[in-house]
């Protein structure tokens, strides 16, 4: 057991560090959602995490997304990969560069118990949420993360199976997506995926 992992029963139970080691959980989108989820939940202690995103990171990204200026032009799972082992190099971290469509989808998330949907496309939203249902597979979803000075109007949707946060309103094609509002629902939706954890028996 590592440094990391040693410093984690500061803060968990034995029973839910195992849970905790225990789960699998996929993000696909590594943008301003998926990079602060996927290193909220390797700091709360996730052992094994798949992130998928086709995209590289550019420097447009640099003001909501979890990333450096030395990770542009890098693919986003790459650079994602490599910060979260500086966080714990310990943990398991698989990654695909891969765009998610009708016929790769249910492929890509039927290994694994939770779901965070973290992509910016709202057919794609649907399709991860769709095959999610199907397959049986907890799923964390985002509706509504661009502007900012509202961030009191972020909600919590639960569902059997389901979670969806956001403001269900503002669209990235309607306002620009900030730091604040994007973190905000980011940091929910790690929370989400931790209450699904804590509460799977």
């Amino acid at each position: 057991m590592n440094s990391f992992n040693l410093m984690l029963k500061n803060y968990f139970d034995d029973d839910l560090l195992q849970k905790l080691n225990r789960v699998k959980i996929l993000i696909i989108g590594c943008g301003g959602l998926g990079s602060h989820i996927a290193w909220m939940l390797v700091r709360c202690g996730v052992q094994n995490l798949k992130i998928v995103d086709f995209d590289r990171v550019e420097l447009t990204n640099l003001n909501r997304q979890g990333y450096f200026l030395a990770h542009v032009g890098l693919p986003k799972v790459l650079a994602l990969k490599d910060i979260l082992t500086q966080i714990n190099p310990g943990a398991n971290i698989a990654i695909a560069v891969e765009k998610i469509d009708s016929k790769n989808v249910e492929k890509i998330i039927m290994s694994y118990d939770v779901i965070v949907e973290a992509v910016d496309d709202e057919t794609t939203k649907a399709l991860i949420f769709e095959a999610a249902m199907k397959l049986n597979k907890k799923v964390v979803g985002a509706s509504g993360v661009a502007g900012f000075g509202d961030c009191e109007r972020i909600q919590i949707k639960r569902g059997r199976n389901f979670v969806i946060v956001g403001d269900f309103a503002t669209s990235v094609k309607d306002k620009k997506p900030y730091a604040p509002k994007v973190t905000a629902v980011a940091a929910i939706q790690a929370d989400e995926v931790l209450r699904m954890v804590v509460e799977d028996e």
